[in-house]
């Protein structure tokens, strides 16, 4: 098995047509990869163009319809506020209740990162970090977003965040090894840039999560909402770190297995597993399945199935 600490030059082997991946960045670039070199971005780095990422295609549609929802169940619940108080003081209290109480529990979400986990730094798992800061000039972010480690697995310790002007990231420390490294350095980058993709693209500001409150209580418009946004940032990540994409079988094999998952093999159960209950899963589940993910990375002509 070959090591994490090596370049996965056969990562994707599975995908047919595809049996290498991409050769390394050009050297005016700022290495992802945790190479020896100054963390901050060189005068010469900022003049690179900035690559381009499209939204999935359900994106849009979706939060236009989730935001409708969120509008319609404000009206109704400041309508029975008025109803019962016939005051404009308690109808204003309760809308201010209700922001209130969304930014409280961002901030205490912010404050459990800022308080249990491992936050990188220069000194800090600096290799991780030249990662951060070298992604987040090239994907024209204002500044790196903070970066934490929380120890757990991959699939459910990834996640981008803010809270008022504070942007960040926590990364799952099976990422690492025991000396702090990237055990993989192109997946690291390629994840991380999935997290930055979902702040470059809004998904993490107040307000837009205010404006989508209502459609996590429509069964299957909220968890549609979140796939769409997933395939989002893959765009995001894909156009950063290509070769970074067999990425995704970490989520299906884990850190130990995922050089052994045939990419192309689970993309094509995409299309072949089907029946009821996988489609209600499918339609309920706020993440991309594996396979639907595989699918949508290993074939760039096709957006990723939202839907059916």
């Amino acid at each position: 098995m070959p090591s994490w600490g090596s370049s996965p030059t056969s990562a994707v082997q599975g995908i047919p047509g595809c049996t290498t991946i991409p050769g390394p960045w050009p050297a005016h670039r700022p290495s992802p990869h945790g190479h020896a070199g100054d963390p901050y971005p060189t005068d010469a780095d900022t003049d690179e163009e900035v690559v381009p990422a499209s939204a999935h295609p359900w994106e849009r549609p979706l939060l236009a319809l989730s935001v409708m929802v969120t509008l319609a169940l404000a009206m109704v619940l400041l309508r029975l506020v008025w109803s019962v108080s016939a005051s404009l003081l308690w109808t204003v209290l309760a809308l201010a209740a209700v922001l209130f109480v969304c930014w409280s529990a961002r901030g205490l979400r912010y404050a459990r990162e800022r308080a249990e986990s491992v936050r990188m730094s220069p000194t800090q798992f600096p290799e991780a970090y030249r990662v951060v800061v070298s992604l987040a000039q090239e994907m024209g972010l204002a500044r790196p977003p903070e970066a934490y480690v929380r120890p757990g697995p991959v699939s459910a310790h990834a996640d981008a965040a803010a809270h008022g002007l504070r942007r960040y990231l926590v990364l799952p420390d099976a990422l690492l090894d025991d000396r702090g490294l990237p055990r993989d350095r192109e997946a690291l980058a390629f994840l991380v840039a999935h997290q930055m993709g979902h702040l470059a693209a809004g998904h993490a500001g107040y307000w837009r999560r205010v404006a989508t409150l209502g459609a996590d209580l429509v069964p299957g418009l909220g968890s549609a909402l979140s796939r769409a946004c997933e395939y989002t940032a893959d765009n995001h990540a894909h156009a950063h770190v290509p070769e970074g994409a067999h990425s995704v079988r970490l989520f299906a094999g884990g850190p130990t297995l995922y050089t052994r998952v045939n990419l192309g093999e689970m993309a094509a159960r995409a299309r072949t597993d089907r029946d009821c209950s996988l489609m209600l899963y499918h339609l309920l589940s706020r993440r991309p399945s594996n396979t639907r993910r595989m699918a949508a990375l290993r074939d760039r002509d096709r957006r990723g199935r939202v839907f059916l």
